[in-house]
């Protein structure tokens, strides 16, 4: 799976809290690798962290996170609330095609053709049967060559209808780091120590 651990909009001060937060995620006993550290302008800050991880306890540490201190970088600032979000998404598949799921249908081309295209059932059509997708071919006077060429193109299919489906988790993703709730935060820390209130 993914985690990601995002500042939202990229305030200086939660870019901070997001730089302790990975320096105190480090020392616990989870069990995961760094695919992206995006740096922030402030230093010693992120805007976004994202891990891969098999490790599911992690699960349990998703929602809302917050950062009680004084701002590092705008000393009278009023503001004590540093708030941030951290999420897990599933991992993104390579994509396959399980052959055992492929049916496959032999028929005579529906071209205008010689007299071997008309009479033969040579054509083939593949249909995926988990997605609902299928692919057809004639191009081949062999039956054989049209069924590969039938498994290449449904193939195509299922990587276009994956891509698709891993650019909306994207879109969501994003959207889910730029809509940070505040309140209810699943844990808290203060100051500079980033020292755990509660859990």
């Amino acid at each position: 799976m993914l985690v990601t651990i995002s500042s939202g909009n990229s305030v200086d001060e939660v870019c901070r809290a997001l730089w302790y937060f990975f320096a105190w995620l480090k020392k616990q006993q989870y069990v995961f690798e760094v695919v992206k550290l995006e740096y922030a302008k402030c230093e010693d800050g992120y805007k976004s962290i994202i891990l891969e991880s098999k490790d599911e306890n992690l699960l349990s540490l998703q929602g809302t996170y917050l950062w009680k201190a004084q701002s590092p970088f705008r000393p009278k600032h009023k503001r004590k609330n540093w708030y941030f979000t951290l999420h897990c998404t599933a991992q993104e598949a390579q994509v396959s095609i399980d052959e055992s799921k492929v049916l496959y249908q032999t028929m005579k081309s529906p071209k205008k053709g010689g007299q071997h295209v008309n009479t033969t059932c040579s054509g083939v059509r593949a249909v995926y049967t988990p997605l609902g997708l299928e692919a057809l071919s004639y191009d081949e006077r062999s039956q054989y060559r049209n069924k590969q060429i039938a498994l290449r193109r449904l193939l195509e299919k299922v990587i276009a209808s994956e891509v698709n489906k891993q650019s909306r988790l994207k879109n969501s993703r994003w959207k889910e780091g730029k809509n940070l709730e505040r309140g209810n935060a699943v844990m808290v820390f203060e100051g500079d120590e980033f020292r755990e209130v509660r859990r």
